[in-house]
């Protein structure tokens, strides 16, 4: 239930605090004192537009809050699935700055507007004389019919199916898209596939194979001049070792002299060392050069080849062209089983049908018998609110297809007087008696479900009097199982409510702000005995307001 509302700097409100209780809250005004002024506040904490020219006050920003008690609503699931922290007590915000940008909080945790607005309707329901279309509407009619049948549960679990439906038949349908296109160019996916599987691409080293090939094609060339490298290092005839050796003895024999010299013959020694090093490694490069001109032609056929794939994918590099070998053979792989797929895929769609036929055949079973329910417990109010000749009547009947309701479609048809004709509320009902047919139907529901905070605006739009006087015995009934917040004109009606606030306009000579007051029991008499007979109040009005009260 709705503790404590506070509102700050919000149309013409600078700061308004309010505490509400258990039962049955008026709130009364006169017209264009600021009544529906909260019930905009109220509606941005269920995540409607925010405005900036909402601001009182350009020069600070807006905020609205209000802290609920949860105990009722079984919302730990969704504090749970929002990543949020579970309190009884809730409190929920929202903040408009001065450039029009809102921001919104969850017990002091941000959150999205989408994350608000979800809770904000499991905790307000607010019914203005705007939203009586709303009884057209076949989500809403939908609504009530499953409320009267008590399909919570069965509705969640074919919800739960069809979204199973609507996913599997969205794969299938990308399938069988895909699979004339697939199967068309298969044969090209094939013939690129095979093509790269010629060659064994992880160890294709295409620089170790141009080196190779160079090699080859020089190979006498190559072998002449080490032979003539090696025969300079280490020939019999004055070559670079036998000068090195001679020259190494030389500083042998003075090194003993002085430690520089010495120095200079280690240093002469290790080149020597790595000349006859290098020498033996050119002799053996130059013995394993072979003239083989089938190697040659193998080696270039390869290297032309890979050429060939890279020029032809547009690729850089061997790994480039494995990736792509992988690409060709996982659209190999998904054409030749497409058809397994779409085979197991169709399966798996009839016994998700299969599901949905039983839970909607269910559902449709259950309707049939709330829709009776809800005529039923309807035509009691109906009495009570001076429609003794209405008759309204849930038709159901069985759609064509599976949607996200079941498979059915909801009519709401209804008559004002004997003899009518049963047609679509909307075409046939004023204005009056859809407010009253919109009353019957919560105070039923009422019975049936927790519903949240219900704030009506107005429901007593086209009617007074005794018809008024009913209305309010019914707001007061429907308040002992839920908290009610009426806005009202008529005193038939604020009369019955548990607690009373005064909305009221205030004017200075800079200044006009509306102020919210609750009303104890001699304010309450004069309110109510200034609604009946107006400014100028007589003792008559005063006893009938305390006769409306008791």
């Amino acid at each position: 239930m709705l503790r404590h509302l506070e509102v700050i700097n919000y149309g013409l409100i600078d700061h308004v605090q309010l505490d509400f209780q258990n039962g049955l809250t008026a709130i009364t005004g006169e017209t264009g004192s600021g009544k529906s002024i909260l019930l905009g506040a109220f509606g941005l904490l269920l995540g409607e537009r925010a405005d900036s020219k909402s601001i009182k006050n350009a020069d600070q920003k807006c905020i609205v809050e209000a802290s609920f008690e949860l105990g009722k609503f079984n919302l730990k699931s969704f504090f749970s699935e929002n990543d949020l922290d579970f309190e009884n007590v809730t409190t929920i915000r929202r903040e408009i700055a001065v450039n029009g940008k809102s921001r919104a909080f969850i017990n002091d945790t941000p959150v999205s507007l989408q994350q608000l607005k979800a809770l904000g309707e499991c905790l307000v329901d607010i019914h203005s004389q705007h939203q009586n279309s709303i009884l057209s509407e076949r989500n809403y009619q939908f609504s009530v019919v499953d409320a009267f049948a008590g399909n919570e549960n069965i509705l969640a679990d074919y919800k739960e199916q069809f979204k199973v439906y609507r996913a599997q038949q969205s794969e299938l349908n990308v399938l069988l898209d895909s699979e004339a296109k697939l199967k068309q160019d298969l044969d090209y996916f094939q013939f690129q596939l095979e093509e790269l599987e010629k060659y064994n691409l992880e160890e294709l080293d295409i620089k170790a194979l141009e080196d190779e090939v160079e090699v080859l094609n020089n190979a006498e060339h190559i072998q002449g001049s080490l032979s003539n490298v090696t025969d300079i290092l280490s020939g019999e005839n004055g070559s670079v070792l036998n000068a090195i050796s001679t020259a190494k003895s030389i500083l042998q024999k003075i090194a003993a002299h002085n430690s520089q010299l010495e120095d200079f013959s280690s240093r002469l020694e290790s080149a020597q060392i790595e000349l006859k090093e290098l020498s033996r490694e050119l002799e053996d490069f130059s013995e394993n050069i072979q003239m083989d001109p089938a190697r040659l032609e193998k080696m270039q056929d390869i290297l032309s080849a890979a050429y060939h794939l890279q020029q032809k994918h547009r690729l850089q590099s061997t790994e480039e062209l494995i990736q792509l070998r992988e690409e060709l053979r996982e659209k190999v792989n998904v054409t030749n089983n497409i058809d397994d797929k779409i085979a197991s895929l169709k399966n798996e769609i009839i016994k998700t049908e299969h599901s949905l036929g039983s839970l909607s055949k269910e559902l449709s079973t259950s309707r049939k018998k709330g829709s009776e329910k809800a005529q039923r417990e309807v035509s009691v109010y109906f009495k009570e609110l001076s429609l003794e000749h209405a008759e309204m009547v849930f038709e159901i009947t069985d759609s064509k297809d599976y949607h996200s309701l079941g498979k059915n479609e909801v009519q709401l048809l209804f008559k004002a007087n004997k003899g009518g004709q049963l047609l679509p509320v909307q075409k046939v009902a004023s204005g009056g008696e859809i407010s009253r047919v919109m009353l019957a139907l919560k105070a039923s529901i009422s019975k049936h479900k927790n519903l949240p905070v219900l704030i009506l605006d107005e429901i007593d739009q086209g009617v007074s009097g005794e018809v008024g006087k009913k209305i309010g015995s019914i707001l007061k009934q429907m308040s002992g199982a839920m908290q009610l917040i009426t806005i009202t004109h008529l005193p038939q009606i604020a009369g019955k409510a548990d607690h009373h606030l005064k909305v009221r306009k205030e004017t200075s000579e800079k200044d006009t702000t509306t102020l919210v007051e609750p009303l104890n029991y001699d304010h309450r008499v004069k309110e109510l005995a200034e609604m009946l007979s107006g400014k100028d109040i007589s003792n008559a009005a005063i006893e009938n307001a305390k006769e409306l009260m008791n």
